[in-house]
């Protein structure tokens, strides 16, 4: 409902009449009505019509109207709903105002909220509940009602009282997730300061726990306000648009053209009713900024409760914040990312609560438990990066701002690697969307030199801690990420031999060729987006490594460090490489050239900084990729695209060291002969070096074996139970025994070479060198 125009009988405007014509903007539509109310004492009637489609009359062929025209119907909606959400908001002001009509309206405006509640739904039945308009114009209207508390230095925000929220009698939000607490907490504290309500709270708990447990995990699922209004159903029709045109040139029918048409047709009155949102919400600055104000309002008052904008966090959640409504929050984030992108609608607004805000909770898993609402905040800062947003406005939260400076990397590096364990079933697949957030971020603050200061300095402080975990994740999504592309390639290419048999295609039945057509552009996105990541994560890993070279290079990060790269390099050099070429790779985000160099790169890197000579055998270890040959194959390949010659000459001395590093390692292990199964790692059936006992299983492993698994995975790899390294038993006795073997081995070994030379000199030296050891 938007705003009234009040008529005598004759028809003549008189806002003194309490018989009152509403005119009605809701989902695009015009309708006349009567405005239930009560005024003077008398109750006004409810009747209400639809007269005719606003979206139709202003916005029909939209694709082919003048700019001007559409910029007239732009600003004549945009006035006529400010008129009219002024006179609602006046007339709504007044009935607040008489103690006889305000519990009525605030009833009714709870009672609207809760027989809507089903719109925040994925999918909404349109016939259940009130249209987006509805609430575009609600909302309007009472965010002018809320103008008093919205002054610039948040006056009034110490006035909003936290158990408000649980104890209203108007809308029961405790059956809504929290923040952090659970519901039975939110319960006995509902139940500690309100004795009285003992009684009320624990029927509700049981219920309670049957909404919480059929809530989804991505939000509270509560929010039917401005920001809920334009959907993502256009891009959805578009792109299943272009796939049936695809299918239909590839096998037409006359189900597919009938589906195209109705496609066709749903996106143009979507267009039309898009129009009249942007009218109202996207042309209205006013709007945007009071919208942006009250939550500013919100998100200064929660973190009030934790004891103002200040950092490190408390050491505990206070319970005023761990039960507050999780959508205080998104709804926030969700507004911000929004009006993020419209363009200048930020222009003006300090936004500096919102960023201190992110950063203190957005890696604060004890403050706010929802993986998924911390990662909204992360795609909040990535809509306002410079070169997304454009704005110098925005550029000064990163490079200026204090808590920015000292904590985002950091915070951004943890929720990196928090994000791999959400608990959800679809945890694995939304790990790399909100991967790919922050990586565009790092990236972004890696060219910043403060920024990039921070980032070194936290890879020295936790150089086995977070960082290790953050390096362990990038190096297992960029594995995944580019052996999937990389297959699905291989599949792609089949299919379209198959297509390209023009012969043997038209043979097959329309329906087998629909279904093939469209996994075929199902596969080609799906390379797309898994390449687009690839690339990122390689990227990501070859300019961190230029400078940041130790965590590469610790026991238990190296050999999987060069596996992955001798893997990379075999599959863009090796002889399989042909199988991988595509007519137009740029598509598919598959740029192999740049891709090979930053492989090369990462080699060089770590080769620059291995003081101890390490990476060369991890590199020669791997009996699964490792080639010599590869690595003159990329030299040619560097030098046909113009690489640098001193990164080559350095490429190739590591692939000799590595090499002669293979050659010694083969002396080395005829030297041992056979070893004892006792002294084997019992995952890589390697001699181990350093032995340690699982609590649990009582099994002993390699200390850096079971540090690696232990980067992805806190259990004991043998029965499951919780694991952590602190926890490993140092195996003193077998260590000794193993280094006594590789002694008698290596004397064994040096004693027969002598005896080849010389037997009476090798028998005594033999002898005296046992004498030393016993």
């Amino acid at each position: 409902m938007l705003g009234y125009e009040s008529y005598d009988e004759e028809g003549e405007r008189d806002r003194g009449c309490c018989d009152r014509r509403v005119y009605w903007l809701c989902s695009g539509r015009a309708q006349w009505g009567l405005l239930s109310a009560v005024e003077g004492g008398e109750r006004i009637a409810v009747n209400v019509w639809e007269v005719e489609y606003v979206s139709q009359q202003c916005f029909s062929e939209s694709s082919t109207r003048r700019p001007a025209d559409l910029l007239s119907s732009f600003t004549t909606i945009k006035s006529v709903v400010n008129n009219l959400c002024d006179g609602l908001g006046e007339v709504l002001l007044s009935l607040l105002k008489n103690t006889d009509t305000r519990e009525g309206v605030l009833e009714y405006l709870a009672e609207v909220i809760k027989k809507n509640s089903s719109r925040a739904h994925i999918q909404v039945d349109p016939l259940s509940c009130a249209s987006s308009g509805m609430f575009v114009n609600l909302s309007a209207v009472m965010l002018r009602l809320s103008e008093p508390f919205l002054d610039a230095n948040l006056t009034k925000r110490d006035k909003i009282d936290p158990k408000y929220v649980f104890c209203s009698t108007r809308l029961d939000l405790r059956e809504l997730t929290a923040l952090h607490a659970s519901s039975e907490e939110v319960a006995a504290w509902i139940i500690k300061d309100n004795p009285e309500k003992t009684t009320d709270v624990r029927q509700n708990i049981d219920e309670e726990n049957r909404m919480l447990q059929s809530q989804e995990a991505t939000g509270s699922g509560s929010n039917v306000g401005v920001h809920s209004v334009l959907s993502v159903a256009k891009p959805m029709c578009e792109d299943t648009l272009s796939t049936f045109k695809a299918m239909q040139g590839q096998a037409p029918s006359p189900q597919l053209e009938l589906d195209i048409a109705r496609l066709e047709k749903e996106i143009e009155l979507y267009s039309q009713e898009k129009l009249c949102y942007e009218a109202q919400i996207l042309r209205d600055g006013a709007l945007l900024q009071r919208a942006l104000s009250f939550y500013r309002l919100m998100v200064v008052w929660l973190v009030g409760l934790v004891g103002g904008f200040k950092m490190p966090l408390p050491s505990s959640c206070p319970m005023e914040f761990a039960c507050m409504p999780e959508h205080f929050v998104e709804d926030a984030m969700e507004l911000l990312i929004f009006a993020s992108r419209i363009p200048k609608a930020l222009d003006g607004f300090m936004l500096d609560d919102f960023m201190n805000f992110i950063i203190m909770f957005m890696a604060s898993p004890e403050f706010i438990r929802n993986p998924y609402l911390r990662a909204k905040m992360v795609e909040v800062l990535n809509c306002w990066m410079p070169q997304r947003s454009g704005s110098s406005v925005t550029a000064t939260l990163f490079e200026g701002h204090q808590l920015s400076l000292e904590y985002l990397v950091r915070n951004l590096l943890k929720l990196y690697v928090d994000i791999e364990f959400t608990g959800s079933h679809t945890q694995f697949y939304d790990k790399f969307n909100i991967r790919h957030n922050i990586a565009e971020l790092l990236e972004y603050l890696w060219q910043v030199p403060s920024h990039r200061n921070a980032w070194r300095q936290i890879a020295r402080e936790e150089e086995k801690g977070v960082y290790l975990n953050f390096l362990n994740f990038l190096i297992n999504d960029s594995i995944y990420l580019l052996d999937e592309s990389l297959n699905k390639i291989l599949e792609l290419k089949e299919m379209e031999a198959e297509m390209s048999n023009t012969t043997e295609w038209e043979r097959r039945p329309a329906q087998e060729r629909q279904e093939r057509t469209r996994l075929f552009h199902s596969q080609e996105n799906i390379i797309r987006i898994d390449m687009k990541l690839a690339n990122e994560d390689v990227g990501m890993l070859a300019f961190t490594s230029e400078q940041i070279t130790v965590p590469f290079l610790l026991p238990e990060m190296v050999e999987r460090v060069a596996n992955m790269l001798n893997y990379f390099l075999l599959q863009l050099v090796g002889p399989q490489r042909k199988s991988l070429s595509l007519k137009d790779p740029e598509k598919y985000e598959f740029r192999p050239k740049k891709l090979l160099k930053q492989i090369v790169d990462i080699y060089v890197h770590l080769a620059r900084g291995d003081k101890e000579n390490i990476f060369p055998a991890a590199i020669s270890k791997d009996g699964r990729s490792y080639n010599e040959q590869l690595f003159a194959a990329a030299a040619d390949v560097l030098r046909r695209i113009g690489e640098d010659g001193r990164v080559i000459q350095e490429f190739i001395e590591l692939g000799a060291k590595a090499k002669a590093a293979a050659s010694e390692a083969m002396d080395a292990e005829a030297a041992l002969g056979e070893i004892p199964d006792e002294f084997l790692d019992p995952i890589q059936y390697t001699l181990m070096k350093d032995p340690v006992i699982l609590p649990s299983s009582r099994i002993t492993i390699d200390r850096p074996v079971i540090q690696r698994h232990l980067l992805s995975d806190s259990t004991d790899p043998f029965n499951r139970s919780h694991l952590t390294q602190d926890l490993l038993i140092p195996n003193v006795e077998l260590k000794a025994r193993i280094e006594e073997f590789i002694k008698s081995q290596e004397l064994k070994k040096r004693a027969e070479r002598l005896s080849m030379q010389n037997p009476k000199v090798a028998m005594q030296t033999t002898t005296d060198e046992m004498t030393l050891i016993d």
